[in-house]
C-alpha cells in the first residue's frame, strides 16, 4: 500500500524521480510498469498494471455510444500513458500530462493506497488551502456514518431477536 506525501522533481527530459520510500514498495510488489493519467483537480494518477487493469475492468464504464462515458473514456483512458521505472527509479512524464498538472520541475508526490498521486506544488497547494476547512466536516461524515450502520444494525437484531 502507497501512503505519504513526498516533494519530488522532474529533471530536464520529463523523468520523474520516485522518491525512495515509494520505490522500495514497487520493488517488494514487483511494480514496474505504471498507467499515468489525468485525474481531478489538475492531479495525475499514477496505477500500478494491475491496479490500472482492475479499474479499468471494475470501474470504468465499458465502451458504449453514451456520450458522457465516450468523453470520460476519451479523457481518462484515452489520456493515459504507459511507462516503466528505469534503473535510477525515474519514470517519464510526457509533455502534454506535465502541461495538464502545470507541473514544470517540482512536484508533490503522494501514495494514496493502490495509486499515486502527482501535482505541481501550486496545484496542491491551491487544493489543500481550498479543502481544508472540510477535512472535519469529511471525515464526521464518512466515519460518523460508517460507525453508525453498525450499532443499528445490531439494534434491529436485538429487537428482532426479542
Amino acid at each position: 500500500m502507497y501512503f505519504g506525501e513526498t516533494h519530488t522533481a522532474l529533471d530536464d527530459k520529463g523523468r520523474l524521480a520516485i522518491p525512495v520510500q515509494f520505490r522500495r514498495i514497487m520493488q517488494t510488489l514487483d511494480h514496474d510498469t505504471w498507467f499515468i493519467t489525468r485525474g481531478y483537480d489538475n492531479a495525475l494518477l499514477l496505477y500500478h498494471k494491475e491496479a490500472w487493469e482492475a479499474l479499468l475492468d471494475e470501474q470504468v464504464p465499458p465502451p458504449t455510444l453514451d456520450p458522457h462515458i465516450v468523453d470520460f473514456r476519451r479523457f481518462f483512458v484515452g489520456g493515459a500513458a504507459k511507462g516503466k521505472l528505469d534503473r535510477q527509479g525515474r519514470i517519464l512524464i510526457p509533455q502534454y500530462l506535465r502541461a495538464y498538472a502545470g507541473i514544470d520541475r517540482e512536484g508533490v508526490l503522494q501514495g494514496v493506497e493502490d495509486h499515486l498521486e502527482l501535482w505541481s506544488n501550486t496545484g496542491w497547494h491551491a487544493f489543500h488551502e481550498r479543502r481544508m476547512p472540510d477535512y472535519k466536516e469529511m471525515a464526521a461524515e464518512l466515519f460518523g456514518n460508517y460507525r453508525s450502520r453498525p450499532a443499528q444494525q445490531s439494534e434491529e437484531r436485538s429487537d428482532v431477536e426479542r
